[in-house]
């Protein structure tokens, strides 16, 4: 029997490479050279030092949306309102950067603060509407989504617009002093990632090591089981959607006071959606999540390059990633992963 560890390894290493021959069978059906195409997303990613920069921006946003989605996945919730969190903690970074609070140093800090506490507002909300009043999260979720993004509209086009225009653009600059502090002539945003740090840390631990976190998981694994352990699964329910919400509202402060310095209509940028097929596409463990992460945030941020370097248009990239993670949901399924288990086992036995 081959080692359990080598064994997975070579499972999952037969899978990348299936995955990216598929990925690369659509990008030659799309008249692509696979290996030019790559080779100018990771170009237009990690090229030099202030593309680097532009990926981790993009990065920390996806992060940030994705570790919440392990949380609720964990307790066995589809929070697909997630992208809705995002919206409520940029609004909330919004109102502090527009008050009277926006020419203080202290800015930034109280957006961290009040755009936490929107986004976890949000996203208990809806374990509210599930626990008391039955409402499935997706639905609850969606239609919060839609609510925030409605709100976004409403204030741009109406309290804050810019002066003498109406335009779905977005907010006026925010003033320089509610941007988050940055390191160097790259502006690297220290802050964010030591946060981002501090937050990968603490899920490991709390998913892993904490009783708090054990119940979560058993509450997604058997709802039903907790009464026999005496502990209420609706109270867990409140407890996941409240940490979701909170981070994807971190999410929401980042995008608006980090990489947009405004509020703008598209605030989420759909990275809570693309969060929900990373997790799913990771199995919810947080290392592989942050790889595939990094993976997708590298391949956005280099997607400009494609229409520069190859004259193909830049949404090339978004067929791209679908088919990579297409391919990969593919070849990560159960059937699929026995046969490549049962073929690699008989290699094995055959070559002995």
């Amino acid at each position: 029997m081959i080692n359990f560890n080598i064994k997975n390894l070579i499972t999952s290493t037969t899978q990348i490479v299936l995955t990216a021959i598929g990925a690369s069978l659509i990008i030659i059906l799309l008249g692509a050279s696979p290996i030019e195409v790559m080779t100018s997303i990771f170009d237009g990613a990690f090229g030099r030092p202030e593309k680097i920069v532009k990926t981790m921006l993009i990065f920390l946003p996806i992060s940030l949306a994705s570790l919440a989605l392990i949380i609720t996945f964990s307790g066995g919730l589809w929070n697909i309102g997630i992208e809705g969190q995002i919206v409520l903690g940029a609004i909330g970074a919004s109102w502090v950067a527009k008050s009277f609070l926006g020419e203080s140093v202290i800015s930034p800090y109280i957006q961290l603060l009040v755009g936490v506490s929107m986004g976890s507002a949000w996203g208990l909300l809806c374990g509210l509407l599930k626990v008391k009043f039955n409402v499935h999260e997706i639905f609850g979720g969606l239609g919060l989504y839609f609510v925030g993004s409605g709100t976004i509209i409403y204030l741009i086009l109406g309290p804050w617009s810019k002066k003498g225009v109406a335009s779905t653009s977005g907010t006026d600059i925010f003033p320089q002093a509610s941007w988050f502090p940055t390191l160097t002539s790259l502006n690297i945003p220290a802050l964010p990632i030591l946060i981002i740090g501090i937050i990968i840390i603490s899920i490991i631990l709390f998913l892993s090591f904490s009783k708090l976190g054990l119940k979560l998981k058993a509450t997604g694994i058997n709802p039903g089981s907790t009464n026999k352990f005496q502990f209420s699964s609706s109270g867990y329910i409140y407890l996941a959607f409240m940490i979701g919400g909170a981070i994807a509202g971190l999410a929401g402060v980042f995008q608006a006071s980090v990489f947009y310095h405004k509020l703008v209509p598209s605030i989420s940028g759909g990275y809570g959606f693309l969060a929900i097929l990373v997790v799913l596409a990771s199995g919810k463990r947080v290392i592989p999540t942050l790889l595939l992460t990094l993976f997708f945030s590298a391949m956005i941020a280099g997607g400009s390059q494609l229409q520069l370097r190859l004259n193909l248009h830049s949404s090339l990239i978004s067929i791209i990633l679908s088919s990579i993670v297409f391919f990969w949901l593919v070849v990560n399924s159960t059937p699929i992963k026995k046969n490549i288990t049962n073929l690699l086992e008989r290699g094995r036995n055959a070559s002995l």
